[in-house]
């Protein structure tokens, strides 16, 4: 859904990107430290009970990840294995949104409903196009707008706990339909 508009933001982020290519920073580095942020994020909204501290974990890690892949572009560093590693170092950072979830108070059965719906989102992406058929721009919550919608979650939750809930369980729904829309896609695709 935001792909039409990840074409206007990646020239800021093109800026930024080539700004590190004149320091030693890795593309790989960058994504690991994505997986730190997402990891020490967790560990104090544990401490802390805080959801702004959610909040600024998920910008920040967000950011980073969203970087690491222009600055693979503009060195020439883009390489499978980099891809992988950010794939899955992207799943494990969704799971420490989760679990801060679950800290701050939502129910553990639906965060993990919400994280399954999650997984299988990006699951079909990863499984359709290694039969061929492609899932860019398929479904309306994908990764991007996942995380936007839990920073919006993660903002109003300091305001409204309630009105926060119900816009998660929203989001879960919306993830459910997008796995519905990626396997029909795939479905009639093969």
């Amino acid at each position: 859904m935001l792909n039409k508009l990840r074409s206007k933001i990646e020239g800021s982020i093109s800026v930024i990107a080539r700004s590190l290519t004149r320091t030693r920073v890795t593309p790989n580095e960058l994504t690991t430290l994505s997986l730190l942020v997402a990891a020490l994020g967790y560990l104090l909204v544990i401490i802390y009970k805080s959801s702004a501290v959610l909040f600024a974990t998920i910008l920040v890690s967000g950011f980073i990840d969203v970087v690491d892949g222009a600055l693979a572009r503009a060195t020439g560093r883009t390489t499978r294995r980099g891809a992988f590693l950010d794939s899955f170092f992207d799943r494990l950072c969704e799971t420490f949104y989760a679990l801060s979830l679950i800290e701050l108070g939502f129910n553990p059965r639906i965060v993990l409903v919400y994280l399954a719906l999650a997984m299988l989102v990006s699951y079909a992406r990863a499984r359709g196009e290694s039969l061929g058929v492609s899932l860019s721009g398929v479904g309306l919550m994908e990764r991007a707008e996942r995380l936007i919608a839990l920073l919006l979650v993660s903002l109003i939750m300091g305001y409204n706990f309630t009105v926060s809930l119900y816009l998660f369980i929203a989001l879960t729904c919306l993830t459910a339909l997008t796995v519905a829309q990626r396997f029909m896609h795939v479905w009639r695709n093969l």
